[in-house]
This record gives C-alpha cells, structure tokens and sequence, in this order.
C-alpha cells in the first residue's frame, strides 16, 4: 500500500465528515422505507477504485466513525464495513472495473453482506433480531437505495482517485 501525505490529510477529515452526515443527516432521508448508507457506498468505491488492502483502512476509519456515534455495539459498523470492504476489493483487479455495472453490482451483494453482517453481531450481543422482517423491509430495500446511488459516491471517489493515485492507473 502506498499512503501519501495528501491520503492521510483526506482520509480521516473525509470518513470524519462522511460518519456525521450518516449520523446525523441521512436518518431524515428514507426512499423505500430505508436510510441510504452513505459510509458503505464509499467504501465499496474506495476498495473498487484501491484495493481490498486500502479499502480496509478505510472501512476501519469508517467504520470506528460510526460505532462512535451509533447505539449499536461498538464495532458492529466496523466489522461490517470490514467485511464488505474485504469483499468488494476483490472486483480491484477485474477486467471489468472501468465499467459502471462494477460498482452498482458490488454495491449490491455489499450492502446484503453488510447489513446481514449488522443482523448477526446484534444478535450475538442478546439483541432481538427479527429476521424474515429484517431481510424483507431493511435488507433487500437498502440493496436497492445503495445500488440506485451508487454512482453519486462512486463517481466523486474515481475523481479522487485520479488526483491522488498512482499514475499508472488510468480510468
């Protein structure tokens, strides 16, 4: 992995940012009955875009960010959006990562993953979890929001990508 100083002076004020929008403005944006997860959309396109190794810093940045400032137990945000993160940088080397259907079917089977990974750290902790429910009204409706936009975080991070990567790298 290869930081530069301008990684680390975007990284955390960016996650920073990113973890109280979620926090804090998101809860009052519901599209079919669901919250988009914005800090998940973000760490999809970082590993897309770097790498499962550096997407994996991200999601833990990203990831303490929200456990810091959600009532869930600290670490459930961070090991999902690990998993997730883990998952979706394996799509990093494909033939396919220029085009947009990458990130929008990544982002599906991330955001399945992720809050199937939420579900079960909840009831791991002696959390009631409902989970025909769960799947029907928040599992699959959050795949379809973070699928439809998708392209509104992923676009943005391919920009920084191309500002801040190595030159290589052409997308």
């Amino acid at each position: 992995m290869r930081w530069n100083i301008i990684s680390l002076y975007i990284t955390i004020p960016l996650l920073a940012a990113i973890a109280l929008i979620q926090s804090t403005a998101l809860p009052y944006v519901v599209i079919l009955g669901v919250k988009p997860e914005l800090m998940l959309m973000v760490i999809v396109s970082w590993s897309l875009l770097r790498g499962a190794e550096e997407g994996m810093v991200w999601a833990l940045i990203g990831g303490v960010g929200l456990d810091l400032l959600s009532g869930a137990p600290f670490g459930t945000m961070t090991v999902a959006l690990l998993v997730a993160s883990f998952l979706s940088g394996l799509g990093e080397s494909t033939v396919f990562r220029t085009h947009i259907i990458l990130p929008l079917v990544t982002v599906l089977v991330a955001s399945v993953v992720y809050d199937l990974v939420i579900l079960v750290v909840l009831a791991l902790a002696g959390r009631p979890v409902a989970w025909l429910d769960s799947v029907v009204h928040v599992v699959l409706p959050s795949a379809l929001v973070n699928t439809l936009l998708m392209p509104l975080a992923f676009w943005p991070l391919q920009w920084l990508h191309r500002r801040t990567g190595p030159e290589e790298i052409h997308w």
